[in-house]
């Protein structure tokens, strides 16, 4: 029978969801393949073993140490420029990972990047929040027919091809997208937009990234050679594009497990699955944005320390907040109840990451027993390469 896990963040991302897809690999014994099915170079799933190998994740699975091939599903924006530089960051780890592409993929450019940045400047105290690599631009673009290429197109087009098509956002798409929102572009962008060397660079990276990776045309074909499926989601429930409440500071996809058992539905046969909710045992939030229960760093402990989620300009400096176990568990609920309605058997289980942050237990609010019930398995973690099943009288 075919297994199938679901990794799921239940906040705001930065849950430790590198951790659970290894992990998850593991436990299922055999080659997967691990879907990256949302976002795009923007996640950053860091993997970190006892032998000092330690590596943030953004176009490749986080099972990639584990032997798991990756594959960016329709909806993942991939960015050539970054995928580069991650397969050369791999490579210094002996490790050559495959990725399949959907044909159907959106494709961020420079200028994406660039566009995203300049509208978080425009904005000052009211920005959005925005991790500076173009998704929501990338996301809006394609909303756009005349602007619109994605990956299995631009695997067919010439030099002159994709120069007229890159000419054409420059040109038109940039300025009337700025106009549109009564902005402008600094005297510091300027000499970066009229670079032409971008836009050679940019058709290299595009031409090396196709090279080195395997595009389809339909998600049946892809999974059909698997018989283990990890689906990786990138960020967290609660910046799901639909959740209203928290608008506009989400992300531009669907975070739910949704969209995951809707391709394991597709299957045929029988599939085993289950989804697991990651959380830290305390709430974290990047970029602008509501975060209940909102506290220093130092509140809960003064030594933690993060070396993925580092201060930058575009989403500056994460920040922490008490664990809210009814939120998260609505949350995690309403999120298993919809996926249910595709795969009736869905099973469900928790990994709180972080125990070793908060002395081993939640921090703000509910017991981490009552809270580990709620699920048909549990496991908590203290460490940044392993976890166990959760029991009740550690």
């Amino acid at each position: 029978m075919r297994r199938a896990i679901i990794i799921i963040g239940a906040n705001y991302g930065d849950e430790g969801k590198g951790l659970a897809a290894m992990l998850a690999a593991r436990r299922l014994g055999r080659p997967c393949l691990n879907v990256l099915i949302n976002g795009g170079a923007q996640r950053g799933h860091t993997v970190e073993y006892p032998d000092g190998r330690r590596h943030v994740f953004h176009h490749f699975g986080s099972a990639s140490f584990e032997g798991a091939v990756s594959c960016a599903d329709a909806d993942f924006i991939v960015n050539p420029m970054l995928f580069m530089q991650e397969r050369e960051e791999l490579a210094t780890f002996g490790l050559s990972p495959r990725l399949l592409v959907s044909a159907r993929c959106r494709v961020t450019t420079p200028w994406d990047m660039m566009l995203g940045q300049i509208i978080e400047e425009n904005r000052g105290a009211a920005r959005h929040g925005s991790c500076g690599c173009g998704i929501f631009e990338t996301r809006l673009r394609f909303e756009r027919s005349g602007f619109a290429l994605d990956y299995g197109r631009l695997a067919q087009l010439s030099f002159d091809g994709y120069r007229r098509y890159c000419r054409r956002i420059l040109s038109e798409y940039l300025p009337g997208r700025l106009a549109a929102l009564g902005m402008r572009a600094g005297a510091d962008w300027l000499p970066l937009l009229a670079d032409e060397g971008i836009l050679a660079h940019s058709w290299e990276d595009l031409r090396a990234m196709l090279a080195a990776t395997e595009i389809y045309e339909r998600w049946e074909d892809a999974a059909a050679p698997w018989d283990a499926l990890l689906f990786e989601a990138g960020q967290g429930l609660a910046l799901d594009e639909f959740n209203a409440a928290d608008a506009p500071h989400l992300t531009p996809s669907r975070t739910t497990s949704r969209v995951s058992a809707e391709r394991v539905a597709a299957l045929p046969g029988r599939t085993d699955a289950r989804v697991v909710y990651v959380t830290r045992a305390y709430l974290t939030r990047h970029g602008a944005g509501p975060l209940p229960g909102e506290c220093p760093r130092e509140a809960i402990d003064p030594a933690i320390v993060d070396r993925t989620n580092v201060p930058n300009p575009h989403q500056q400096t994460l920040r922490y907040g008490r664990f809210d176990a009814r939120a998260v568990l609505a949350r995690a609920d309403a999120d298993l109840k919809s996926s249910r309605k595709v795969l009736p058997d869905l099973r469900s289980a928790a990994l709180i990451t972080h125990l070793n942050e908060t002395g081993g237990r939640l921090f703000g609010g509910g017991e981490l027993a009552a809270f580990a019930g709620r699920f048909d398995r549990a496991f908590v973690s203290d460490c940044r390469w392993d976890a166990a099943p959760f029991s009740a009288s550690r």
